[in-house]
């Protein structure tokens, strides 16, 4: 089975501690024997990750509190409003931060202090999350099939009896078929139909205009008309579910 890669930024402004959380990491890893790959990047400023987060895709970030500049809590509220899909866990050597962690609801509080158990115990957190996430959807491609990750589809567009799939990553697949069917095949799993022609992750709509619907990655779809108070309400209900707010 191909092993799936998250593509992880680690944020501190002091290098070995960055280098002690990326072994801490890779370790965490082995520890949980997940087919998992791992794609770390590493930022010195709050300033520099936040930059790099409008350019990129990340799935998960962590995060040091006490920084010069743009601290873990700033670079966490500025992340929440963009309405990325960005797992979040905030490292320091103050233990007493975790009383104010939960504001910006990250998925774990990683103490220097206990690096190693720490880091185990949000990585399977992590892990455990994810797995209904990446359900994976079927996709036949001439005479066999294709395995595709559910959260690797960023919306699908139908133009006659072809359909484009968009991915997250800028690729796109294609096959012939009703968007009809195909929003059928993936009742369940967050799509919404915005438009005749367009089915979409609700994990990667950030807002929802008066005749557009705007995507994390900075497309912009049309919406059908009278569709609006639906398409909000069922956003609203979304991120009720996922985000408890």
């Amino acid at each position: 089975m191909e092993k799936r890669e998250y593509r992880i930024g680690i944020c501190d402004d002091d290098v070995e501690d960055i280098k002690r959380i990326e072994a801490a990491l890779q370790l965490a890893l082995r520890k949980t024997g997940q087919p998992v790959r791992l794609r770390c990047r590493s930022f010195r400023s709050g300033e520099e990750m936040y930059a790099a987060t409008r350019r990129e895709k990340y799935n998960l970030l962590f995060l040091d509190i006490e920084m010069p500049g743009m601290d873990g809590f700033e670079l966490a509220a500025k992340l929440s409003m963009d309405r990325q899909q960005i797992g979040l866990i905030f490292v320091s050597v103050h233990e007493s931060f975790v009383f104010d962690a939960p504001e910006y609801s990250p998925l774990w509080f990683v103490r220097k202090s206990c690096l190693e158990r720490d880091m185990f115990r949000a990585l399977r957190k992590y892990l455990q999350d994810m797995a209904y996430m990446n359900v994976r959807y079927r996709l036949k491609e001439g005479y066999g099939f294709r395995d595709l990750f559910i959260m690797d589809i960023l919306f699908i567009e139908c133009s006659g009896h072809e359909l484009t799939i968009q991915k997250t990553d800028g690729g796109c697949l294609k096959k012939y078929g009703s968007l009809k069917v195909m929003e059928k095949e993936l009742e369940g799993c967050h799509f919404l139909r915005i438009h005749k022609n367009y089915l979409v992750n609700q994990a990667y709509i950030r807002e929802v205009g008066n005749r557009e619907v705007y995507l994390t990655n900075g497309d912009v779809l049309e919406m059908g008309r009278d569709r609006k108070n639906e398409i909000r309400n069922a956003m609203r209900q979304y991120e009720q579910e996922k985000h408890g707010n």
